[in-house]
């Protein structure tokens, strides 16, 4: 006799019971693991400062975080209030200005024009020559000391002189058909950064060669350092095709050895020369991809991390 057959058991109902249990088990520890390791948001904000007719150029932030001082309208230095909507203008000369920078005590500027470095006070009051200069200067953070380009003997050099430009000494030198500009101490005054040619050039004041940047082979248009000595912010056309406009993002350059650069803004706006507050306020001129680049304005981004 045939023995009755058993009815079939499918083992498919086991076989996917199992498998969400598997998976269930790995999303919780996604979960778990997204939860212990996951990066806080930051915040940022972005406020805009400026909105004259024409571009803004050049941003500087006083040392007392109060004051934005930009080159604007036919090329003079106007400041815009943070705490006020009517801006000041603080120049009405003839010729073009260019690249202001504050002193330490906040409270005058120097800037470049027809040959020389000149200061002036924010309140009012008559500029006056410092030293003749090739190109823009710095002002050290302890306020005592004055950085500028100038020819000697058919090089260009940088020189460190005093506040008022007395006793000037040479820090480095170099071709003089070579493209130089953006002079800035570093936040320990202990360095000089500049732009030589398409280099980002980094100059020790105790001495020695100097050396290229680290992310130097960013194609840079303008920079400043990080206010924590931790690195450099340059607005670079880094990442762009041939095809894109003329986009310049923020990056950040560490000093730390083995870490790379890291790229601070995307989209479609254009950041460039960048300048950072002490408490971490970034000035930068923006300017549309799809407007004229005749036109700009000086925007201000809080909570920017690098």
């Amino acid at each position: 006799m045939s023995q009755p057959e058993m009815p079939h058991r499918s083992r498919v109902p086991w076989a996917l019971a199992v498998t969400v249990g598997l998976c269930s088990g790995l999303a919780g520890y996604v979960i778990h693991a997204a939860r212990v390791n996951r990066i806080p948001k930051q915040v940022v904000t972005v406020k805009r400062l400026t909105d004259m007719p024409g571009p803004e150029k050049s941003p500087a932030i006083s040392p007392d975080e109060k004051n934005v001082a930009f080159v604007a309208g036919p090329q003079q230095i106007w400041i815009q209030p943070l705490a006020a909507s009517r801006r000041l203008l603080v120049t009405l000369d003839d010729a073009s200005l260019a690249e202001p920078r504050w002193a330490s005590d906040s409270r005058s500027l120097i800037y470049f024009s027809s040959g020389a470095i000149w200061e002036i006070p924010v309140q009012g009051g008559q500029a006056r020559r410092l030293v003749d200069s090739k190109a823009e200067g710095d002002i050290s953070h302890d306020g005592a000391r004055l950085a500028f380009f100038r020819f000697q003997g058919g090089d260009v050099e940088i020189a460190v002189a005093g506040r008022d430009g007395s006793d000037p000494r040479s820090l480095t030198k170099f071709n003089g058909d070579n493209l130089f500009g953006n002079l800035r101490w570093s936040p320990d005054d202990k360095k000089i950064a500049y732009m030589q040619d398409s280099n980002l050039m980094v100059a020790d004041l105790s001495g020695g060669e100097p050396v290229r940047a680290a992310g130097g082979d960013l194609t840079i248009q303008d920079f400043t350092w990080a206010p924590d000595n931790s690195g450099l912010i340059v607005s670079s056309t880094q990442g762009r095709t041939s095809f894109d406009p003329l986009i310049f993002n923020l990056w950040f350059i560490p000093r730390v050895e083995g870490r790379s650069a890291s790229q601070l803004t995307f989209g479609e706006l254009s950041y460039e020369s960048p300048d950072v507050s002490a408490g971490g306020n970034l000035m930068v001129c923006r300017q549309s991809l799809y407007g004229s680049r005749a036109d700009s304005d000086i925007v201000m981004f809080s909570g920017l991390k690098w």
